[in-house]
């Protein structure tokens, strides 16, 4: 007779340890598919309480003040969680709960005084089964449990499953922090390496790879591309006069009036000192490249006040177009670039065509307008006062 029970109990012990390493297995999974917090602890709770075979679960996590900052849970409605004080305070069973030490166990917990605030239908054949989610001192969170479906207090044997599977949980939650750590840190360094660092915008290495994608679905559609390479005029007199950090802050502000200049699918990169260059795709006409020039000329002349100074500037822009100036994105940047240096030598603040001045005659065809009779000018050039 006695050894029949131990059969059984081993059997039984031997079924509950088979369900904790697929549920194990099925955490390991959820984090290899998603390192979002959210998506760990939902998974755990509804694995732990079919393990467990308990109708009614929840995960609790707490902030670096001990206070509840996450709430996921099984088996309860939202109406009856949103009984639950948030956070809850340090009152009441599960203030206790939250408090305590240890992995308590209750049965009867509807006769309990301190049961006011449990989110639970069916108190009065309730029991509890509450375990730490804690690893190397460090305190996660706690999983709560109650009523088991066959209506028997939780036991030791239950306390040891929760706890193992506690332990599981806060190995996952310490990996998951640890990977969004590298994510975020990857992220930082991965937008540095593609961003201007003093105006955010995106750098040659980024512009160019913009200019790549857009030449390619311009191949595809048989559309017109331009790229814009703007110098500002006598910057260089901003930082001999007021200093470079006055230079900074006019660099910095001409970059966020530049970018409000130009569409929201348009790209304005900074490639250094105070070239800027602008990718304009599907452009329609040589006209509505003059009309953004315009545009741009007007948002660099705007009066600037920095250290009390007032500052107007004036720029230089020259002007390239796919697919007659450039096949390439380095090529339509320095043609754009030969263009701007042409628009400064014929007296600053005013816009030039590559084509216009280098290849009169070859952007007649597509639907693009004759560019040799277009070029444009802007307000006056720096000064300071």
């Amino acid at each position: 007779m006695r050894d029949g029970l131990n059969s059984v109990i081993a059997m039984t012990h031997a079924e509950l340890r088979e369900r904790f390493l697929e549920a194990t297995r099925t955490l390991l999974s959820t984090l290899a598919q998603s390192p979002l917090e959210s998506n760990i602890l939902q998974t755990s709770i509804q694995a732990l309480t079919e393990l467990m075979q308990v109708k009614y679960g929840a995960i609790g996590l707490f902030d670096e003040h001990g206070q509840l900052s996450k709430f996921v849970h099984t088996g309860v409605d939202w109406e009856e969680t949103a009984r639950v004080e948030h956070p809850v305070q340090a009152h009441g069973l599960l203030g206790m709960l939250f408090d305590h030490d240890s992995a308590p166990h209750l049965s009867g917990i509807a006769n309990d005084p301190r049961s006011q605030s449990v989110p639970q239908p069916n108190l009065q054949s309730s029991s509890l089964l509450a375990v730490p989610i804690s690893h190397q001192g460090k305190l996660y969170g706690r999983i709560y449990l109650s009523e088991r479906v066959d209506q028997q207090a939780f036991n030791e044997e239950d306390e040891t499953l929760a706890l193992s599977f506690a332990k599981v949980l806060s190995l996952i939650l310490d990996n998951a922090q640890k990977l969004e750590a590298l994510t975020q840190a990857h992220g930082e360094l991965s937008h540095s390496a593609y961003h201007d660092a003093l105006t955010n915008l995106p750098n040659r290495a980024l512009l160019c790879d913009r200019i790549g994608q857009v030449l390619c679905h311009a191949i595809r559609n048989q559309t017109q591309v331009a790229v814009l390479f703007c110098d500002l005029d006598g910057f260089k007199a901003i930082n001999d006069s007021l200093g470079h950090e006055a230079g900074d802050a006019v660099l910095k502000t001409i970059g966020e009036r530049l970018l409000s200049s130009v569409r929201g699918g348009d790209t304005v990169a900074r490639i250094g000192g105070d070239e800027f260059v602008f990718l304009l795709p599907e452009i329609e006409s040589i006209e509505q490249v003059g009309l953004v020039a315009q545009k741009i000329l007007q948002a660099i002349s705007q009066h600037l006040h920095i250290d009390g100074h007032a500052i107007q500037l004036s720029g230089s822009l020259g002007i390239a177009i796919y697919p007659f100036d450039g096949k390439s994105s380095e090529q339509l940047i320095r043609n754009a670039d030969a263009a701007m240096y042409w628009a400064k030598e014929s007296g600053k603040n005013h816009y030039k065509y590559y084509t216009a001045v280098h290849s009169a005659g070859n952007a007649t065809q597509s639907g693009l307008f004759d560019p040799t009779g277009y070029e444009g000018s802007g307000p006056a050039p720096y000064s300071a006062h």
